[in-house]
């Protein structure tokens, strides 16, 4: 090997190193300062890559076996080595690539997103998985009919309220549990705090079947909106001048004591869907301002809720307060809605007589304050059934047979049908009995008046009772 030849190294085809001896051009390599992917160029020579084995053997054989002893010598993972040939023989270990960042984000968001959404099942989805798990008791209905049973209606709404999510879970996974849980439902949804709704339930499940002179919707939210909607109209109806088409008007019309006096499978408190309608309209009504109008309007809704109220009760002095402090000579409102109030509080053919007088008279020149005036005499009439008053009999049949002459049993306006009550007091085809049928003892829970013909109608120890659809 010529030892005075010189060259010259080009690297990455931008600098150059040299001119470098043979004995040095090895020194470089093994120092790593040049590189196999270098190249190199003899006296008048062309450029050959160092690793390029055949270009080297042609035209620099003398630089062959030194740059092959610098590739085998262990540099050959840095420095390179001759194309297509391996420099290691064996089984070649090849470095991991670290994971991409974005797909180590991704996967911890979607790990927290799966832990997120069985935190949630287990505590909305599955009461009854939830409640193991936590520790938690499941509701029992025994300790809410306990709540109701003692009157403490008010800890029954907030001991309702923190167990609604899992009560409406059960209810929704099993129609048995439905049943079982919708009469408290009913109670927390109508109850003197309630709305008349509650999420997850659907409305008409919530309201049962009710026949179409009640709303279809009676939650508060629902008579906010008709109350605002009515504006001037309760004034015109308050004066006589004309009766609505609308549902809040024909709800001020309805006889209290005839949704008393009518039971619904599935309710308890309220007592039916017409009772659960009084309560969420009055509430719809004192949370809104509607102007001093509407007074005479929301006390007519107070009488009302009290009366319904006060038939299940065996304390009757709620009713005495209340004709005590309106039907008054001097606290009688010259309303429609007061005039309403004087029929539903008399409780003798006597004070029904009251609210013929001023300031009521005029009132009464319009057909349906009449015709109210006659079912209020129907009330007085089961009431005297009811009791065995005799002597009231007579004088309440005749007008009653009168106004009953080819007539249906229902109200012409609110359409609440007094069918049950006719019966009740012993009409036949229309005509009434001469007089008063005496009740004849059938069963223990019930008493059942049978007139001279054999036929029969419902009755109860203190007044009828009518089943309402469910």
């Amino acid at each position: 090997m010529p030892k005075s030849q010189l060259y010259l190294v080009r690297r990455e085809l931008e600098t150059f190193t040299g001119p470098v001896t043979a004995d040095e051009l090895l020194h470089h390599l093994d120092r790593m300062a040049i590189g196999m992917r270098d190249e190199i160029c003899g006296h008048c020579g062309p450029w050959v890559f160092l690793d390029d084995r055949e270009k080297l053997k042609m035209f620099y054989p003398e630089l062959l076996s030194l740059v092959q002893s610098a590739a085998i010598g262990g540099w050959s993972a840095d420095i390179g080595a001759f194309r297509n040939e391996p420099t290691i023989k064996g089984i070649a270990i090849l470095p991991r690539r670290k994971a991409d960042r974005r797909v180590l984000v991704a996967a911890a968001f979607f790990g927290l997103a799966i832990i997120a959404a069985v935190v949630a099942w287990l505590l909305a989805g599955s009461a009854e998985l939830s409640s193991r798990i936590i520790g938690s008791p499941a509701p029992q209905v025994a300790e809410f009919n306990a709540l109701l049973q003692s009157g403490k209606v008010a800890e029954f709404a907030v001991a309702m309220e923190a167990q609604l999510p899992r009560i409406i879970d059960r209810a929704n996974r099993n129609q048995e549990a439905f049943g079982v849980w919708l009469p408290y439902l009913r109670t927390y949804a109508f109850n003197e705090r309630g709305v008349g709704e509650i999420d997850g339930i659907q409305s008409k499940k919530l309201r049962g079947e009710a026949p179409v002179s009640a709303p279809a919707d009676c939650s508060v939210r629902s008579w906010v909106k008709r109350w605002r909607e009515a504006g001037p109209s309760v004034t015109a109806v308050a004066r006589g001048e004309s009766l609505p088409s609308d549902h809040w008007g024909r709800l001020l019309a309805w006889d209290p004591y005839w949704i008393g006096r009518r039971s619904q499978k599935g309710w308890l408190h309220p007592r039916n869907f017409y009772h659960g309608c009084v309560l969420t309209a009055l509430r719809a009504l004192e949370s809104i301002d509607v102007g001093p109008d509407a007074e005479p309007a929301r006390q007519r809704l107070v009488v009302m809720a009290a009366l319904i109220q006060d038939q299940k009760s065996s304390d009757k002095s709620m009713l005495k307060k209340l004709r005590e402090s309106i039907s008054g000579p001097n606290k009688r409102t010259a309303t429609a809605f007061g005039l309403w109030t004087c029929l539903d509080l008399a409780q003798t053919r006597t004070e029904l007589d009251v609210c013929l007088e001023s300031p009521w008279h005029a009132l009464m020149e319009s057909d349906y304050n009449r015709e109210k005036f006659y079912w209020s005499m129907l009330r007085l009439a089961v009431k005297a059934q009811s009791a065995g008053n005799t002597a009231a009999w007579p004088l309440l049949r005749n007008d009653l047979q009168a106004f009953i002459v080819g007539r249906d049993y229902a109200d012409s306006y609110t359409r609440l049908d007094y069918t049950e009550e006719m019966q009740f007091v012993g009409t036949q085809k229309g005509i009434l009995p001469e007089s008063m049928l005496v009740p004849s003892v059938s069963s223990s829970s019930a008493l059942s008046p049978s007139s001279p013909t054999g036929a029969t109608a419902k009755s109860s120890a203190t007044d009828i009772q009518v089943d309402l659809a469910h």
